[in-house]
């Protein structure tokens, strides 16, 4: 049994090993000392024996050293020795039942261990006196609910980074309400420097714990203040100024700060204007300014503590069912896709046409019961083949039958040369018939398993996107609602969330407002007030009906943007179309599409493609699934020849990573720190094969360098003018550059061939 012990406890109480490190034992250590001090009415210190029986057992040797440090210089005048009994005595449990891995994570058993030693030694020196007894009853419960705060604190910190639930962010914040217990018994000339930072502690909580958190501070730092004998006025300001400033949270942290600062005026009535509750005002006064003077980044740091996750919605749980269900659908659409494309290709072997059907129709209708059938299809039977092929060659060119058409041999020969021509024109032309109509159908079904084919690449991506996404705030998707209701914008749904830079994204599904235009400017200084970050305008877009909100933080660089076009023949309509967004995450498009030809036909190939592939892509669709959509779309809008190029570029703002993708696009120009560069593409456009693909290249800009897209037009004699150009360029408009290159790029045609001409310069600049 002895050497059991000594075994379990080398496996559990490892310094060596390195799995808890010295840091936790240095912290645990210090607050189980500072807990041993935490007196309760200056008569009762029981959440030493707290920290002891409900930390985790690698951390157990560094507690009891705090609390043996706390309960042998006591700083009450009745004495430690007794919680120095009790401590022995949950430690020797402790120690008993380390071998019992249930006994280790059962908050239960260690209630009950911490209750059970507290008031057996209790018992021993209280008196026969009503007030004795019920203050052993009332430090032993107080002993129990340290308890079950410990454990549930130390269990729940490594979950500190991904969201708490509440009662998981209430047990935080009670074993913060034993420290604030020792912080009220110092005073500073009769202010009490823990009722100063229990103010700063309900702002906290409140601002970035939501409302649940301000009424959970609140309480909290109410209960230190009964529990340390402090003043009823303090208590009630700080018990209503939680539930205040909770409820405050969409309006920002200056009005949190004045319904705070309200309710401290309604403690001090209810003082009935003592001393005491008088100096409730400065300590909340105090505490708003610390508040107020906190850098934003410490405010942010600390709202990874304090938000809170319902634990009806845990994120983690929702992305991996989401993610699980998008994987197994996409791969059912695989699936779909293959079976398809094999049953095809197995009914293309059984039922394609065959020429030799022709040949046996023909024989079938037109020589049947001649006397001449067996010499002509068997003795003669390659002059014959070669008879017929004429005829054939003669109904496929529409040509009208006579004699002449089939050499001298055979008109010499056959005894019915217009009953043969006549079975060669019904059996070809159904022949011809059902193969035109097999390709049509093989056409269309390449372009339905394409559909398929991309639906599954989509769902893929979001399966990964949504994988990839690091942390859901609960908090900040409530705050983001309430901000925008004080906008009369109601939401529908609504969900926050971090990426693995701690640039946060929110995204709403709002209700569409009848009648009403959205300002985007005010939604962006609502929401930017409301969660303390600096948003970006956002990104609306409509899809279905529903009205989708996107908002991310603002960029490092922002793009200035110029675009000109010029016509062919003077026309009207431009056969090249562009299009310009935010995705709301920090991230530009730029797209550009060149129809075939010009004029009104190639302008609505483009158009098509600009217009469809802006939508996949505002939806969150990837690159190569929102092109394949687009290819079968095109190759399945008409039987006429259609196609179209697709150039986009897409700029990350916030470290000017570039990804360009080409499919059968011109040329792009790109000058990076005074150098220009050039980026072509061998892929082909969009519409004209099945498979198509995108050439790719990633490369990063900084302040001042330009990115220059173009149509074919402006290309016709060559790039290398245009990079000179380029490079002697010295001025900051975007807009002046695009249409100086555009109207060189015309100048410079000498093929006597007009064709529609796009420029567009991207210049990347600091974000103001």
């Amino acid at each position: 049994m002895k050497e059991n012990l000594k075994t379990v406890l080398r496996e559990k109480i490892a310094f060596s090993q390195g799995k808890i490190d010295w840091i936790s034992h240095i912290g645990v250590a210090g607050f189980a000392l500072a807990a041993s001090r935490a007196a309760v009415l200056h008569q009762a210190v029981p959440f030493g024996l707290s920290v002891l029986a409900g930390c985790p057992y690698a951390l157990m040797p560094s507690a009891a050293v705090g609390a043996f440090l706390g309960y042998f210089f006591p700083a009450i005048t009745v004495g430690g020795f007794r919680y120095l009994a009790a401590m022995l005595a949950i430690f020797a449990i402790r120690l008993l039942t380390a071998g019992y891995p249930k006994a280790e994570n059962n908050p239960i058993l260690l209630t009950t261990v911490c209750l059970f030693a507290n008031g057996l030694t209790a018992a021993v020196t209280v008196r026969a006196l009503p007030a004795d007894l019920s203050m052993l009853v009332g430090e032993t419960v107080l002993a129990a609910i340290g308890t079950y705060a410990v454990f549930r604190t130390t269990r729940a910190w490594k979950n500190i980074y991904s969201g708490l639930t509440a009662d998981e962010l209430a047990c935080i914040l009670a074993t913060v309400g034993i420290v604030l217990l020792i912080a009220d018994g110092i005073k500073i000339a009769d202010l009490s420097i823990g009722q100063v930072f229990s103010v700063l502690l309900i702002l906290l909580c409140a601002r970035y714990g939501g409302t649940l958190g301000g009424v959970l501070g609140g309480a909290v730092c109410c209960g230190a203040v009964l529990l340390s004998g402090g003043c009823t006025a303090a208590a009630m300001t700080f018990a209503f100024g939680g539930l205040t400033v909770g409820c405050l949270v969409a309006f920002g942290k200056y009005i949190q700060v004045l319904g705070l600062l309200a309710t401290a005026c309604v403690g001090i009535m209810v003082g009935a204007g003592s001393p005491e509750s008088a100096m409730v005002l400065v300590e909340a006064l105090l505490g708003c300014a610390l508040f107020l003077m906190m850098p934003r980044t410490v405010g942010i740091w600390l709202g990874r503590f304090l938000s809170c996750t319902p634990k009806v919605a845990t994120p983690n749980g929702v992305k991996k069912a989401v993610t699980l269900r998008l994987n197994r659908s996409a791969g059912a659409l695989n699936d779909v896709c293959e079976t398809v494309e094999q049953v095809a290709r197995e009914l293309n072997r059984i039922n394609a046409p065959d020429f030799s059907e022709v040949l046996s129709g023909i024989e079938r209708e037109a020589c049947s019961g001649c006397k001449l059938r067996i010499h002509c299809w068997e003795s003669k039977h390659d002059e014959t083949m070669n008879a017929i092929l004429l005829m054939t060659a003669a109904v496929k060119d529409g040509t009208e039958f006579h004699e002449k058409i089939v050499p001298e041999e055979f008109r010499g020969r056959c005894l019915r040369l217009g009953a043969v021509f006549r079975a060669v024109e019904k059996n070809y032309s159904f022949y011809a018939s059902r193969t035109a109509a097999e390709n049509r159908l093989e056409e269309v079904r390449g372009v339905v398993t394409d559909q398929f084919d991309g639906i599954s690449h989509m769902l893929s991506d979001l399966a990964r996107d949504l994988k990839e996404e690091e942390r859901f705030d609960a908090s900040a998707a409530l705050t983001a609602v309430s901000a925008l209701k004080n906008l009369d914008i109601r939401v529908e749904e609504s969900a926050a969330f971090t990426d693995a830079f701690g640039r946060m994204t929110v995204e709403c599904k709002l209700r569409k407002p009848p009648e009403r235009v959205l300002n985007k400017l005010e939604m962006m200084k609502q929401l930017s007030f409301a969660l303390e970050r600096d948003f970006d305008v956002p990104n609306v877009s409509e899809v279905g009906g529903d009205i989708f909100l996107t908002v991310s933080e603002r960029t490092v660089y922002r793009l200035n943007i110029g675009i000109h076009q010029f016509n062919a023949q003077q026309s009207a309509i431009c056969g090249d179309s562009v299009n310009t967004f935010s995705d709301g995450k920090g991230r530009t498009f730029i797209l550009l599409s060149d129809g075939m030809g010009t004029g009104g036909r190639a302008a609505v190939d483009s158009a098509m493609a600009v217009g469809l592939m802006a939508r996949l892509l505002k939806a969150g669709f990837g690159f190569d699934c929102s092109l394949r959509i687009l290819n079968s779309s095109m190759l399945f809008k008409s039987t006429d020849e259609s196609l179209a190029t697709v150039d986009i570029a897409a700029v990350d703002l916030f470290n000017g990573t570039v990804q360009l993708l080409k499919a059968g696009a011109a040329p792009t120009l790109v000058r990076r720190s005074g150098r220009t560069g050039k980026a072509e593409s061998t892929s082909l456009p969009a519409g004209i094969l099945r498979e198509v693909g995108f050439d790719r290249a990633t490369f990063k800009l900084h302040k001042g360098d330009v990115l220059l897209l173009m149509s074919d037009g402006a290309v016709c004699d060559g790039t290398d003018w245009m990079a000179e150009e380029l490079d002697r360029w010295d001025n900051t408009d975007a807009t002046a550059l695009a249409e100086h290159l555009c109207l060189s790029a015309a100048r410079r045609r000498t093929d006597r061939h007009e064709d529609d001409i796009t420029v567009i310069a991207a210049i990347l600049e600091r974000a103001v």
